[in-house]
């Protein structure tokens, strides 16, 4: 489609129009976002914000208040992209940022309307669609998981329905999501059947990719055996600016804990950092954050999947620990200014995030005690309770359904690992109307 004259509003003829005012940035937001302070304190100075929602949601409909404190609130529930094209044309946006996988590829639809930079149409769709993306990638030669949707029936008529081979043991996931939520491990057929049923009807559409193993050497040590690399794409320039560690999950594929720099040698770190980089040239992305998760196995690393956006806890991670905002760069990218990094940038510290995770189950959270000696530490800057006592949790919401938060900074992994002990030994946690 072309864009008409009177739409266009691309960096430069914004910039002409609306000469002396901070610049308008749209910003994607909805649940399971980046907090609205942290990004309205990353804008400050910078720009103005625009927030863009889908207020059917209702988890928004409460939000509303908050976001108008920093910025104005434009609802996309129910337009067209040339809608919500036309209405931030006529309020001067001239970039649009998102924190989220959710309304990604509309977002990606309006910015091509506008010629603002952002991830084009198609290449959104790769970057939510985890189907579609291990298709472009292996497309391109990269090597992914064997992957394959599942039809929207009951488990077993599910997985009779599928043609050719199926590699056990696997993971069942949605084919849009993030935050591990309706992500598990199955073993065999039976497993996978038993899960499918469990999820019922009303299961988002799934698809089932091969298990990839782990390096064996890598079995019952401190860490992970998956990385991600955070990168930033600026006019196709590719930055990445860390490799994220990371703690042994929990069930269901729940983060429990990670840090940056991740615990890797020079040579390690090189090959995960070019293996995120294949996968970002062949998914075609020429600007904004992206968050590659890479598994560690005894044959080099292997892609899990591309994120198109910030990952979550990064943020607070990187500035801990190399005094970087990555919400300020990647609004400043959105606004279309250049971004060429040599990285993995220098850190001084290893900035981290950890959850304690409850078990896979459906309960209520009774008691939470021990905080207090988490709390105490020089290397702990903040707890933060997410669920407290009376709060239900649900065994498929994934790592968003942990009880506490620990975010700081340490001096060197075997502080870290101090930090991450005390976490898993001295808060306990009970739950009341246990139900697997």
């Amino acid at each position: 489609m072309t864009v008409p004259a009177s739409r266009a509003c691309g960096p430069g003829a914004a910039k002409r129009e609306h000469e002396g005012r901070r610049p308008l940035l749209a910003v994607g937001y909805g649940p399971r976002c980046v907090p609205v302070l942290e990004l309205a304190q990353a804008a400050t100075g910078l720009c103005d914000l625009v927030w863009v929602v889908d207020e059917s949601l209702p988890e928004m409909r409460d939000m509303g208040g908050l976001l108008d404190h920093f910025g104005v609130v434009l609802d996309l529930a129910g337009r067209t992209p040339d809608s919500v094209a036309d209405d931030l044309a006529s309020r001067g946006v001239v970039g649009i940022v998102t924190y989220l996988d959710a309304g990604m590829v509309t977002l990606a639809e309006v910015a091509a309307l506008l010629d603002l930079p952002f991830h084009a149409p198609a290449v959104a769709r790769s970057l939510v669609d985890k189907a579609r993306q291990r298709e472009v990638l292996r497309d391109a030669g990269v090597e992914v998981p064997e992957c394959t949707v599942l039809p929207g029936v009951p488990g077993a008529a599910a997985l009779a329905e599928l043609k050719g081979p199926l590699h056990w043991p696997a993971v069942l996931k949605p084919r849009s999501s993030q935050g591990s939520r309706w992500t598990f491990f199955a073993r065999d057929a039976s497993c996978a059947a038993s899960l499918l049923d469990a999820l019922g009807p009303d299961r988002p559409e799934m698809i089932m990719e091969e298990y990839i193993e782990g390096d064996p050497e890598r079995a019952g040590g401190p860490y992970a055996d998956y990385v991600s690399v955070e990168s930033i794409v600026a006019r196709g320039v590719v930055s990445h600016l860390a490799v994220t560690g990371r703690f042994p999950l929990a069930d269901n594929f729940r983060e429990t804990g990670f840090f940056i720099p991740a615990a890797l040698g020079a040579d390690e770190r090189a090959e995960v950092v070019d293996a995120a980089g294949a996968a970002i040239d062949a998914l075609k992305v020429r600007t904004g954050c992206l968050h590659t998760e890479v598994k560690l196995t005894s044959n080099g690393p292997r892609i899990i999947e591309v994120n198109g956006r910030v990952g979550g806890g990064v943020p607070e991670m990187l500035e801990r620990a190399a005094g970087i905002s990555l919400l300020e760069l990647s609004m400043r990218v959105a606004l279309g200014e250049e971004a060429r990094i040599a990285g993995p940038v220098r850190t001084e510290r290893i900035g981290y995030r950890f959850f304690l995770q409850p078990p896979a189950v459906s309960a209520i959270v009774a008691t939470i005690e021990g905080v207090d000696a988490v709390t105490d530490l020089p290397q702990v800057d903040s707890v933060r309770i997410h669920s407290g006592p009376g709060t239900g949790i649900e065994w498929w919401e994934g790592s968003r359904s942990h009880i506490l938060a620990v975010l700081g900074s340490a001096r060197g992994y075997e502080e870290l690992l101090a930090v991450e002990r005390l976490l898993r030994d001295d808060v306990t946690v009970t739950y009341e109307g246990w139900a697997g």
